[in-house]
Protein backbone atom coordinates (compact mmCIF):
# COMPACT_ATOMS: atom_id res chain seq x y z
CA UNK A 1 0.00 0.00 0.00
CA UNK A 2 1.23 3.33 -1.17
CA UNK A 3 2.14 6.03 1.54
CA UNK A 4 -1.01 7.87 0.51
CA UNK A 5 -3.19 5.08 0.52
CA UNK A 6 -2.03 4.56 4.23
CA UNK A 7 -2.69 7.57 5.10
CA UNK A 8 -6.35 8.45 4.02
CA UNK A 9 -6.90 4.75 5.47
CA UNK A 10 -5.27 6.19 9.10
CA UNK A 11 -7.59 9.52 8.89
CA UNK A 12 -10.40 8.30 7.60
CA UNK A 13 -10.20 5.44 10.71
CA UNK A 14 -9.25 8.07 12.92
CA UNK A 15 -12.62 10.09 11.47
CA UNK A 16 -14.68 7.54 13.59
CA UNK A 17 -13.23 7.38 16.82
CA UNK A 18 -15.85 9.90 18.39
CA UNK A 19 -18.56 8.22 16.89
CA UNK A 20 -17.78 5.22 18.22
CA UNK A 21 -17.19 6.81 21.94
CA UNK A 22 -21.25 8.28 21.20
CA UNK A 23 -22.36 5.24 20.20
CA UNK A 24 -20.83 3.04 23.27
CA UNK A 25 -22.88 5.71 25.52
CA UNK A 26 -20.59 5.20 28.48
CA UNK A 27 -18.69 7.91 31.29
CA UNK A 28 -16.11 9.46 29.43
CA UNK A 29 -13.50 8.17 31.85
CA UNK A 30 -14.82 4.59 31.31
CA UNK A 31 -14.83 4.98 28.07
CA UNK A 32 -11.39 6.59 27.64
CA UNK A 33 -9.84 3.82 29.89
CA UNK A 34 -11.16 0.90 27.71
CA UNK A 35 -10.73 1.99 24.54
CA UNK A 36 -6.37 1.91 25.17
CA UNK A 37 -6.90 -0.70 27.79
CA UNK A 38 -8.40 -3.03 25.18
CA UNK A 39 -5.61 -1.65 22.80
CA UNK A 40 -2.98 -2.83 24.88
CA UNK A 41 -2.80 -6.18 24.51
CA UNK A 42 -2.99 -5.77 20.47
CA UNK A 43 0.49 -3.54 20.60
CA UNK A 44 2.29 -5.73 22.90
CA UNK A 45 1.44 -8.59 20.78
CA UNK A 46 2.67 -6.40 17.69
CA UNK A 47 5.85 -5.26 19.27
CA UNK A 48 6.75 -9.30 20.15
CA UNK A 49 6.07 -10.06 16.37
CA UNK A 50 8.09 -7.30 15.07
CA UNK A 51 10.93 -8.34 17.34
CA UNK A 52 11.03 -11.91 16.83
CA UNK A 53 11.33 -11.49 12.56
CA UNK A 54 13.87 -8.24 13.24
CA UNK A 55 17.20 -9.46 12.58
CA UNK A 56 18.95 -6.44 14.11
CA UNK A 57 18.45 -5.60 17.71
CA UNK A 58 16.55 -3.01 19.18
CA UNK A 59 17.91 0.28 20.03
CA UNK A 60 14.87 1.92 22.07
CA UNK A 61 17.01 1.96 25.06
CA UNK A 62 15.44 4.33 27.91
CA UNK A 63 13.48 6.58 25.35
CA UNK A 64 10.09 3.51 24.94
CA UNK A 65 9.68 4.88 29.05
CA UNK A 66 10.00 8.20 28.25
CA UNK A 67 6.90 7.37 25.67
CA UNK A 68 5.18 5.47 28.58
CA UNK A 69 5.48 9.55 30.65
CA UNK A 70 3.92 10.23 27.16
CA UNK A 71 0.87 7.99 27.80
CA UNK A 72 0.22 9.74 30.87
CA UNK A 73 -0.85 13.08 28.71
CA UNK A 74 -2.50 10.93 26.59
CA UNK A 75 -5.06 9.36 29.17
CA UNK A 76 -5.92 13.01 30.61
CA UNK A 77 -6.35 13.60 26.70
CA UNK A 78 -8.99 11.41 25.87
CA UNK A 79 -10.88 12.02 29.22
CA UNK A 80 -11.02 15.37 28.12
CA UNK A 81 -11.81 15.19 24.81
CA UNK A 82 -14.54 12.18 25.64
CA UNK A 83 -16.14 14.34 28.24
CA UNK A 84 -16.16 17.02 25.34
CA UNK A 85 -18.05 14.32 23.07
CA UNK A 86 -20.55 14.01 25.24
CA UNK A 87 -21.28 17.69 25.82
CA UNK A 88 -20.98 19.24 21.93
CA UNK A 89 -20.74 16.20 20.49
CA UNK A 90 -18.46 14.01 17.59
CA UNK A 91 -17.62 16.44 15.24
CA UNK A 92 -17.40 19.83 17.23
CA UNK A 93 -14.93 18.29 19.50
CA UNK A 94 -12.36 17.06 17.16
CA UNK A 95 -12.82 20.29 15.62
CA UNK A 96 -11.27 21.71 18.92
CA UNK A 97 -9.02 18.85 19.59
CA UNK A 98 -7.50 19.83 16.48
CA UNK A 99 -5.96 23.01 17.85
CA UNK A 100 -2.89 20.89 19.09
CA UNK A 101 -1.20 21.90 15.85
CA UNK A 102 -1.12 25.80 17.29
CA UNK A 103 -0.40 24.49 20.96
CA UNK A 104 2.09 22.31 19.42
CA UNK A 105 3.89 24.72 17.56
CA UNK A 106 4.23 27.62 20.27
CA UNK A 107 5.91 24.67 22.59
CA UNK A 108 8.46 24.48 20.18
CA UNK A 109 9.35 27.86 19.72
CA UNK A 110 9.20 28.49 23.80
CA UNK A 111 11.20 25.09 24.53
CA UNK A 112 12.96 24.00 21.53
CA UNK A 113 13.74 27.76 19.60
CA UNK A 114 12.06 26.52 16.75
CA UNK A 115 11.86 28.72 13.91
CA UNK A 116 7.95 28.70 12.36
CA UNK A 117 7.28 31.08 9.44
CA UNK A 118 6.08 34.44 10.61
CA UNK A 119 2.36 33.46 8.99
CA UNK A 120 1.94 30.78 12.60
CA UNK A 121 1.59 33.82 14.51
CA UNK A 122 -1.42 34.81 12.13
CA UNK A 123 -2.92 31.71 13.05
CA UNK A 124 -3.38 32.61 16.43
CA UNK A 125 -6.15 35.24 16.34
CA UNK A 126 -7.85 33.35 13.72
CA UNK A 127 -7.81 30.18 15.90
CA UNK A 128 -9.36 32.12 18.95
CA UNK A 129 -12.20 33.66 16.90
CA UNK A 130 -13.41 30.32 15.67
CA UNK A 131 -13.21 29.01 19.30
CA UNK A 132 -15.47 32.14 20.50
CA UNK A 133 -17.49 31.80 17.54
CA UNK A 134 -18.30 28.03 18.56
CA UNK A 135 -18.50 28.51 22.03
CA UNK A 136 -20.68 31.44 21.96
CA UNK A 137 -22.98 29.64 19.28
CA UNK A 138 -22.77 25.89 19.62
CA UNK A 139 -25.81 23.65 20.79
CA UNK A 140 -25.56 20.61 23.33
CA UNK A 141 -26.03 17.26 22.39
CA UNK A 142 -28.13 16.51 25.52
CA UNK A 143 -30.52 18.86 27.26
CA UNK A 144 -29.19 20.17 30.02
CA UNK A 145 -24.88 20.42 28.76
CA UNK A 146 -22.66 22.90 28.95
CA UNK A 147 -21.61 24.29 25.53
CA UNK A 148 -19.15 26.39 27.06
CA UNK A 149 -17.68 23.43 29.43
CA UNK A 150 -17.90 21.66 26.21
CA UNK A 151 -15.37 24.17 24.18
CA UNK A 152 -13.40 24.18 28.03
CA UNK A 153 -13.12 20.63 27.71
CA UNK A 154 -12.07 20.69 24.14
CA UNK A 155 -9.34 22.81 24.64
CA UNK A 156 -7.62 20.95 27.50
CA UNK A 157 -7.86 17.95 24.71
CA UNK A 158 -5.59 19.89 22.60
CA UNK A 159 -3.57 21.32 25.57
CA UNK A 160 -3.03 17.58 26.74
CA UNK A 161 -2.34 16.02 23.35
CA UNK A 162 0.14 18.91 22.54
CA UNK A 163 2.22 17.88 25.88
CA UNK A 164 2.10 13.97 24.79
CA UNK A 165 2.74 14.51 21.16
CA UNK A 166 6.18 17.13 22.39
CA UNK A 167 7.33 14.08 24.95
CA UNK A 168 5.94 11.11 21.83
CA UNK A 169 8.35 13.03 19.58
CA UNK A 170 11.54 13.30 22.05
CA UNK A 171 11.01 9.43 22.46
CA UNK A 172 11.44 9.67 18.95
CA UNK A 173 14.41 11.76 18.34
CA UNK A 174 16.19 9.93 21.25
CA UNK A 175 15.92 6.28 18.68
CA UNK A 176 12.48 4.84 20.03
CA UNK A 177 10.90 3.31 17.31
CA UNK A 178 7.30 4.17 16.15
CA UNK A 179 5.33 0.62 16.95
CA UNK A 180 7.56 0.21 20.87
CA UNK A 181 6.64 3.96 21.25
CA UNK A 182 2.95 3.80 20.79
CA UNK A 183 2.91 0.24 22.97
CA UNK A 184 4.68 2.16 25.92
CA UNK A 185 2.45 5.25 25.66
CA UNK A 186 -0.25 3.04 25.54
CA UNK A 187 0.66 1.65 28.35
CA UNK A 188 1.06 4.91 30.32
CA UNK A 189 -2.05 5.83 29.39
CA UNK A 190 -3.72 2.62 30.37
CA UNK A 191 -2.31 2.90 33.87
CA UNK A 192 -3.14 6.37 34.02
CA UNK A 193 -6.74 6.35 32.69
CA UNK A 194 -7.47 3.47 35.13
CA UNK A 195 -6.85 5.51 37.96
CA UNK A 196 -9.56 8.23 36.73
CA UNK A 197 -11.95 5.68 35.98
CA UNK A 198 -11.05 3.80 39.82
CA UNK A 199 -11.36 6.49 41.58
CA UNK A 200 -14.94 7.30 39.94
CA UNK A 201 -15.51 3.38 39.95
CA UNK A 202 -15.97 2.94 36.72
CA UNK A 203 -13.08 0.92 35.43
CA UNK A 204 -15.19 -2.00 34.58
CA UNK A 205 -16.29 -3.08 31.10
CA UNK A 206 -19.76 -2.02 30.40
CA UNK A 207 -22.77 -4.73 30.90
CA UNK A 208 -23.67 -3.68 27.35
CA UNK A 209 -22.27 -5.87 25.17
CA UNK A 210 -23.13 -3.43 22.20
CA UNK A 211 -21.24 -0.73 24.29
CA UNK A 212 -18.31 -3.14 24.75
CA UNK A 213 -18.44 -3.85 20.63
CA UNK A 214 -18.42 -0.43 20.06
CA UNK A 215 -15.22 0.53 22.67
CA UNK A 216 -13.25 -2.58 20.78
CA UNK A 217 -13.66 -1.03 17.33
CA UNK A 218 -12.28 2.15 18.70
CA UNK A 219 -9.40 0.34 20.66
CA UNK A 220 -8.59 -1.44 17.35
CA UNK A 221 -9.94 1.28 14.66
CA UNK A 222 -8.55 4.31 15.89
CA UNK A 223 -5.89 3.59 18.54
CA UNK A 224 -4.05 0.40 16.88
CA UNK A 225 -4.50 0.52 12.91
CA UNK A 226 -5.27 4.33 12.52
CA UNK A 227 -2.28 5.22 14.55
CA UNK A 228 -0.05 2.56 13.01
CA UNK A 229 -1.50 3.41 9.47
CA UNK A 230 -0.60 7.50 9.91
CA UNK A 231 2.33 7.16 11.83
CA UNK A 232 4.20 5.07 8.71
CA UNK A 233 3.43 7.07 6.54
CA UNK A 234 2.66 11.03 7.17
CA UNK A 235 6.09 11.76 7.15
CA UNK A 236 7.14 10.67 3.66
CA UNK A 237 4.34 12.83 2.35
CA UNK A 238 4.73 16.72 0.95
CA UNK A 239 3.23 19.65 3.17
CA UNK A 240 0.37 20.03 1.41
CA UNK A 241 -1.23 16.57 1.19
CA UNK A 242 0.22 16.42 5.22
CA UNK A 243 -2.43 19.66 5.66
CA UNK A 244 -5.37 17.88 3.35
CA UNK A 245 -5.08 14.90 5.69
CA UNK A 246 -5.01 17.34 8.67
CA UNK A 247 -7.83 19.10 7.43
CA UNK A 248 -10.12 16.06 6.59
CA UNK A 249 -10.03 14.34 9.54
CA UNK A 250 -11.97 16.61 11.80
CA UNK A 251 -14.69 17.28 9.05
CA UNK A 252 -15.49 13.82 8.18
CA UNK A 253 -16.02 13.36 12.08
CA UNK A 254 -18.67 16.53 11.38
CA UNK A 255 -20.16 14.87 8.38
CA UNK A 256 -20.56 11.46 10.05
CA UNK A 257 -21.86 13.91 13.55
CA UNK A 258 -24.50 15.06 11.36
CA UNK A 259 -25.12 12.00 9.42
CA UNK A 260 -25.31 9.00 11.73
CA UNK A 261 -26.06 10.65 15.13
CA UNK A 262 -27.67 13.57 14.01
CA UNK A 263 -26.01 15.90 16.19
CA UNK A 264 -27.40 19.87 15.74
CA UNK A 265 -24.52 21.68 13.42
CA UNK A 266 -25.90 24.53 12.16
CA UNK A 267 -24.39 27.66 9.89
CA UNK A 268 -22.80 29.42 12.99
CA UNK A 269 -21.08 26.28 14.11
CA UNK A 270 -20.13 25.20 10.69
CA UNK A 271 -18.94 28.97 10.69
CA UNK A 272 -17.22 28.60 13.45
CA UNK A 273 -15.26 25.16 12.86
CA UNK A 274 -14.33 26.69 9.48
CA UNK A 275 -12.31 29.04 11.12
CA UNK A 276 -10.96 27.70 13.40
CA UNK A 277 -9.75 24.56 10.83
CA UNK A 278 -8.48 27.86 8.86
CA UNK A 279 -6.14 28.44 11.42
CA UNK A 280 -4.86 25.28 11.72
CA UNK A 281 -4.04 24.60 8.88
CA UNK A 282 -2.05 28.03 8.51
CA UNK A 283 0.01 27.53 11.65
CA UNK A 284 0.59 23.19 10.81
CA UNK A 285 2.30 24.54 7.21
CA UNK A 286 4.01 27.48 8.77
CA UNK A 287 5.33 25.03 11.52
CA UNK A 288 6.12 22.07 9.67
CA UNK A 289 9.47 24.00 8.70
CA UNK A 290 10.93 23.68 12.57
CA UNK A 291 9.77 19.94 13.01
CA UNK A 292 12.29 16.77 12.69
CA UNK A 293 10.23 15.17 9.89
CA UNK A 294 11.73 11.95 10.74
CA UNK A 295 9.78 11.78 14.31
CA UNK A 296 6.49 13.57 13.00
CA UNK A 297 3.69 12.18 14.61
CA UNK A 298 0.22 11.66 13.64
CA UNK A 299 -1.91 14.47 12.49
CA UNK A 300 -5.88 15.25 14.17
CA UNK A 301 -6.21 13.28 17.23
CA UNK A 302 -6.17 9.57 18.46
Amino acid sequence: MSDLLRTWAGVVLISFSAVYVRLADVEATRSAFLRVAYALPVFALLVVWRRRRSETPTTDGYWVPVAAVAGAFLALDLVSWHTSIGLIGAGLATVLANLQVVVVGIIGVVLFRERPRGTFWLALPIVLVGVWLLGATGEPVESGGSVLAGVGFGVLTALAYSVFLVVLRQARLGGADVLPSMASATLGATVVAFAFAAAQGVAAPPASLEANVWLVALALGSQVAGWLLLTSSIDRLPAALTSVALLLQPVLAMLWGALLLSEPIGPPQVAGAAIVLAGVAVAHRAARVAVHHEAEEPVGVP
